[in-house]
């Protein structure tokens, strides 16, 4: 569903081609549903731009700017691809756990106007995260993964963390964490 310069006609530019056959590709990797955060980011930010929406622009430059970050600055033990949700997803979680810190820090100290700017950046944030696993379903895979192990105590942690399929974009590593921490104080006691 790409089209090229020729095909676009002798009317229109070479440079709007290329943008409406941005445009065309683009939708349609929309529409099958394949796009990845990052690139609902991008078209988004170019939404916001054309809107004028400075708190969701904000926010979108911010992630990116923390993809580019990540990606520039790798370690040999841990890879980030951009094209990967769940490598995105940890990030934008990482986020989030920042803004929800700030709301509470500046709902202490009385800065109800920050609490609504972080709390609105907050939400937009939220939209880029895949529907978030609830407690029980954290704690039905946690179960399973134990069950299968054949394990118990809370010794057996690291192996019940190395081997649960969870990922940073269905939840949090922090809240499996803490499941596989009551589970396996529950099974101990």
């Amino acid at each position: 569903m790409y089209l090229s310069a020729i095909q676009c006609g002798s009317r229109l530019q070479g440079i709007t081609c290329a943008r409406v056959s941005t445009r065309l590709y683009t939708t349609a990797a929309a529409a099958a549903g394949n796009t990845t955060i990052n690139a609902r980011l991008k078209s988004d930010l170019k939404a916001a731009m054309k809107a004028k929406e400075k708190t969701k622009l904000t926010v979108i430059r911010g992630i990116l700017s923390d993809i580019l970050y990540a990606e520039k600055n790798q370690t040999g033990s841990t890879l980030f691809s951009r094209d990967s949700d769940a490598d995105v997803a940890a990030l934008i979680q990482r986020a989030i756990k920042q803004r929800r810190d700030s709301i509470q820090s500046y709902s202490e100290g009385g800065r109800e106007d920050l609490v609504q700017e972080e709390s609105a950046e907050l939400a937009v944030l939220s939209e880029y995260l895949p529907e978030q696993l609830s407690s029980e379903q954290i704690e039905a895979r946690v179960k399973q993964v134990i069950e299968r192990l054949g394990v118990s105590g809370i010794k057996a942690m690291g192996a019940v963390m190395k081997e649960i399929d969870i990922s940073p974009a269905e939840a949090p590593k922090s809240r499996v964490a803490e499941a596989v921490k009551r589970i396996l104080g529950k099974i101990s006691s």
